[in-house]
């Protein structure tokens, strides 16, 4: 592209899902010889605060996408899908995520579908301009995030591996810092990157107590 052309890097995700859900598949097909399709959810519990929020509404798209054989396509389902996020299989809904772009462009998995599934109050209703600015210290520490990851190999073999972490507000400005830490100690490459495809998978295992495991299956 014109930035890479440039000798410009494009980092614009460097916390959030982008950094938990890229580092997490990242690691997930490294133990898959082909690697065809991904499905992969993100446990969102705890209060969401008046900006994201906000965000969030203005920003969900009505139609539900997927990757099938590359391209972004319309889901033909809206069936929903379990994964154990380390208490047992939950069933979690299917949404349009950014990590449908960032996860393709790291893997180039030709298959992506994301999933949510959502814990108390994490989507709240009403009026979204009364929220709080977000999450006290202890709410954050009574919610921690977690991630799973669902990879099929072209022979139909299924490897499963989770991520779990700290609350995504206290994951984000961490994941943030170090990134820019790294980035400005020299760690570069020209073009649109991610912290999974710019530091590799083990990257979140640098913020907080992350922790990266596979499940036996």
């Amino acid at each position: 592209g014109e930035a890479a052309a440039r000798g410009v890097m494009l980092l614009p995700g460097s916390g959030g899902s982008v950094a938990m859900l890229g580092c997490l598949a990242a690691r997930a097909i490294e133990t898959v010889p082909e690697p065809v399709h991904i499905r992969i959810a993100l446990m969102v519990s705890g209060a969401m605060s008046r900006g994201s929020a906000i965000s969030a509404a203005e920003n969900v798209t009505v139609v539900l996408l997927v990757r099938e054989d590359g391209p972004l396509v319309p889901s033909n389902t809206t069936a929903l899908h379990e994964f154990d996020f380390g208490s047992g299989l939950t069933a979690s809904f299917p949404l349009t995520l950014p990590d449908l772009i960032t996860i393709w462009r790291e893997t180039k998995v030709p298959n992506i579908a994301t999933f949510v599934h959502v814990v108390g109050d994490a989507f709240p209703g009403g009026d979204l301009s009364a929220l709080p600015d977000g999450p006290t210290e202890a709410e954050r520490a009574a919610n921690r995030c977690a991630a799973v990851a669902e990879v099929t190999a072209a022979d139909g073999t299924v490897s499963l591996h989770r991520l779990e972490t700290v609350n995504g507000y206290t994951f984000t400005p961490m994941a943030a810092a170090e990134t820019a830490r790294r980035v400005l100690a020299g760690e570069t490459r020209p073009g649109f990157q991610t912290p999974a495809g710019l530091f590799g998978s083990g990257f979140a295992e640098t913020i907080a107590d992350t922790n990266l495991s596979r499940i036996p299956n």
